[in-house]
């Protein structure tokens, strides 16, 4: 029994230990965490021999869900179930017992899948509770709040949607469009809080809200049925994030926050400061051990510059009362972002029992060769937030792997090796899929779980195709691959030579069928890409010729003179075709830098050939142009999208999900041009793609961050190198919001589009996108496609752009 002075005792020593684990837990989180997570990361999953898990608390949702709430407004579900209306499969009911209100919860019981697979092999449905509103202004709510509980046995977790209905001016969610809508990686058996900003969405006139869940068939050994417990749901007023435009998040510090390498530039921008003095911290010590004075720029911008620091180590930055978490200087710099990077695509593998995501899958996916031949295509690894596959995706990321691994051989073995292990899965299925006539497969569009037994409703099937763009893709990349694996496997490294060899001669032999006005540079630049990836292997002069063959092609496609006639003048940039009828530009994914790629791997491999003058030259008008552009989006130094050309659009290739409602126009293409930088009465340089409903834009300056490393290193234009690092600081936190946009990398990053994959440490989103016809950054808090969606195409591009990087 306590004495008074022994209770005294025991309170005073438990309050003296509380208050030093609070202060050790402060001062990990604010000090120590960037240098320790990766470390503890890489224990903890064994060095990625399991998917690594992130610290939600680095993550802008845990900011977000404690922001003050200034006003709320209750929409009644329980009490008022006989309002609510249920669209798709299943049933609704109130359930008194699971409720997080205390006042009941209604409950949507559905199962899993349908009696018949949709041909598009999508999710088969969807089951949505919605709760009416009757056409009411509620501008002055900027948030939806909700809270769900899944029960769903079986499934590591499941994808649930909100929209909101408003039928006004500006119908919501967007016909055809995917503005209005928001996903949310909702994991079962416990309560889970949806909260979504809505302040550019249109709500004069809101006819309802309302809750789904997916129905995207069950893994093997799931249940077939699953139930979603909706409660609690409100519309609230906050403080809303900035979403749209240049101007900084308040109080916020833009900076990479995945560090900056020892020589290179290293800024900050800050916004709308008291006093420019700026001080650096080591992060550990706490000791000031550098100060400055930030240069005042156009609209109340603060550059900081502390390029002068070059001791290795982890600092904070702190200007104004506002401090930046720790990050790295020095050789750390990107490197967790690089480990980040391999961790998402290890957790997308396919046909592989992945704890946490999702178990063996996709055992009865099938492709069938024009002759009757079949193979299963299960493996590689699943292309984005849905669960398709593809031929180009996947050798971008072997590729990025491979090219990765040549960089950290000697200073990180581990690493290097276990980069090895992921391109070699990924050169397993493209071997395994290939019929070694030409045929494979390209790509295939999955959207569902399916059972792995072949002959029921959920099997899958592709046709075998023969396209030069495939073959192509997979002859870079198996010899790429080959040399790495000759010492340890000479047996794998044969069989990717020889497949590299017959490919590009199946993609040679078909290239001039398939080219086109719209992709003649494209697919030359491809080509040659390849032709070089196979002379550095066999050193057979023939490939050498063929990628000089192809070279010429795409330099006819260049602009080598300058435009004199326009108010920047610009050469250097490519037209899609010898015949220049369009200029070459990207609105989703990219592979600009390709044009750039090829040329620059003939000057290394054969500068004494007789072209050789002219790829240099071709370079450096590429070069210019990039040097051009720089300074065109201000203070950020991203680099812009394309010049445009009024009236000059085709939109018959463009890819529309879902009905056609929403398809681009002639009037929208010149509206959203217009809004860009004037060159001439024709012309306009966007700082962002002209975009219809696939929007999100990492690829475009990934692409041409890519492109400047590579002139940078071939032309020794360090300026360059500057500016490719700039695009990709972009997106790991130097823009206007202040985040990183890596999910798990960094801080503040926001939740991504998952969908069946779920919430992965080093997704890539396709990228920050812009608001309709505007031309301004703009990164709602909405989860939605394609602009969150995780994307194995920029995640390669984030893994190849942070290779040259390190390359120094």
């Amino acid at each position: 029994m306590f004495t008074h002075s022994s209770l005294k005792n025991w309170l005073s020593g438990r309050i003296i230990r509380t208050l030093v684990i609070l202060a050790a837990l402060v001062y990990y989180s604010a000090s120590t965490h960037a240098q320790d997570l990766l470390q503890k990361q890489l224990k903890e999953s064994a060095q990625l021999a399991h998917i690594m898990k992130e610290d939600s608390t680095l993550g802008g949702m845990s900011r977000w869900l404690n922001k003050p709430v200034t006003k709320t407004r209750e929409l009644p579900l329980a009490s008022d179930f006989n309002s609510l209306k249920l669209t798709g499969p299943g049933k609704l009911s109130v359930d008194m017992k699971r409720t997080h209100s205390g006042r009941g919860s209604v409950v949507i019981e559905t199962p899993t899948s349908l009696g018949t697979k949709n041909p598009t092999n999508r999710s088969y449905a969807s089951a949505e509770v919605i709760r009416p509103v009757k056409g009411e202004n509620l501008n002055e709510y900027n948030r939806f709040s909700v809270w769900v509980y899944a029960d769903a046995p079986g499934f590591y977790n499941v994808f649930v949607g909100c929209t909101l209905y408003n039928q006004g001016k500006h119908i919501m969610p967007v016909p055809g469009r995917f503005e209005g809508q928001h996903f949310v990686t909702v994991y079962p058996n416990r309560w889970q809080q949806i909260i979504w900003e809505m302040p550019d969405l249109y709500r004069d006139s809101v006819t309802g809200f309302s809750v789904n869940i997916m129905l995207t068939g069950s893994p093997k050994g799931a249940s077939q049925r699953m139930k979603l417990y909706v409660d609690d749901m409100r519309i609230e007023t906050v403080e809303a994030e900035n979403t749209r435009g240049f101007n900084l998040r308040k109080d916020a510090i833009a900076y990479s926050h995945s560090g900056y390498r020892t020589e290179a530039s290293k800024q900050a921008l800050v916004q709308n400061v008291k006093s420019n003095d700026f001080e650096l911290f080591n992060a550990s010590t706490k000791k000031s051990v550098f100060k400055g004075k930030g240069t005042t720029l156009d609209n109340g911008f603060v550059q900081v510059d502390f390029s002068n620091l070059k001791t290795p180590g982890y600092y904070t930055l702190s200007i104004d009362g506002r401090k930046t978490k720790p990050f790295a200087v020095g050789n750390d710099a990107f490197l967790a972002t690089a480990w980040h990077t391999l961790n998402f695509f290890y957790s997308e593998r396919c046909g592989y029992d992945q704890p946490g995501i999702h178990q063996e899958c996709h055992k009865d996916v099938t492709l069938v060769h024009p002759d009757g031949r079949r193979v299963n295509i299960s493996g590689g690894w699943h292309d984005a937030a849905d669960l398709t596959q593809g031929l180009g995706n996947t050798a971008r990321g072997g590729l990025a792997m491979l090219e990765l691994a040549d960089v950290v051989a000697s200073s990180q073995p581990q690493f290097r090796d276990r980069l090895l292990a992921e391109a070699r899965w990924g050169l397993n299925w493209v071997l395994e899929t290939r019929f070694g006539d030409g045929y494979r497969t390209g790509g295939l569009i999955i959207g569902i779980w399916s059972d792995n037994i072949t002959g029921t409703k959920d099997d899958m099937e592709g046709k075998a195709t023969n396209r030069p763009s495939d073959n192509f893709f997979s002859a870079a990349y198996c010899a790429a691959g080959a040399p790495h694996f000759a010492k340890t496997d000479p047996v794998f490294s044969y069989w990717c030579r020889n497949a590299a060899i017959e490919d590009f001669r199946f993609a040679s032999e078909m290239l001039g069928t398939t080219v086109t006005e719209r992709n003649e540079a494209e697919s030359y630049a491809l080509a040659t890409v390849s032709a070089m990836h196979l002379y550095r292997l066999t050193r057979d002069k023939q490939y050498l010729d063929y990628a000089a063959g192809y070279a010429r092609v795409v330099m006819d496609c260049q602009q080598t003179e300058k435009r004199t006639d326009w108010s920047i003048p610009l050469r250097g940039f490519f037209y899609e075709s010898r015949s220049h009828k369009r200029i070459l530009e990207y609105f989703h994914q990219s592979n600009e830098h390709l044009l750039i790629q090829g040329l620059t791997m003939l000057l290394r491999e054969a500068p004494g050939h007789a072209d050789a003058s002219k790829w240099k030259n071709s370079c450096e008008a590429y070069a210019d142009y990039l040097t051009a552009l720089s300074s065109e989006i201000k203070p950020y130094g991203i680099i812009p999208a394309a010049v445009y050309e009024l009236n000059n659009a085709e939109f018959a290739g463009i890819y529309h999900e879902g009905d056609r409602v929403g398809m681009p126009s002639m009037e929208e293409y010149n509206a959203q041009v217009k809004n860009g930088i004037k060159l001439a009465d024709k012309f306009y340089l966007r700082r962002f793609p002209v975009a219809y409903q696939f929007r999100g834009f990492h690829a475009i300056h990934l692409s041409k961050a890519k492109a400047a490393f590579l002139l940078a290193d071939e032309l020794k234009r360090p300026q360059l190198r500057q500016l490719a690092t700039r695009q990709l600081e972009y997106i790991v936190g130097f823009n206007p919001f202040a985040m990183s946009t890596i999910y798990g990398d960094g801080y503040d990053y926001p939740p991504l589009y998952g969908a069946y994959a779920g919430d992965v440490v080093g997704a890539v989103p396709v990228g920050i996108e812009t608001y309709e016809n505007d031309d301004e950054p703009y990164m709602p808090m909405q989860v939605n496609a394609t602009y969150k969606e995780i994307w194995t195409h920029t995640t390669a591009a984030v893994m190849s752009v942070v290779a040259s990087l390190m390359n120094e």
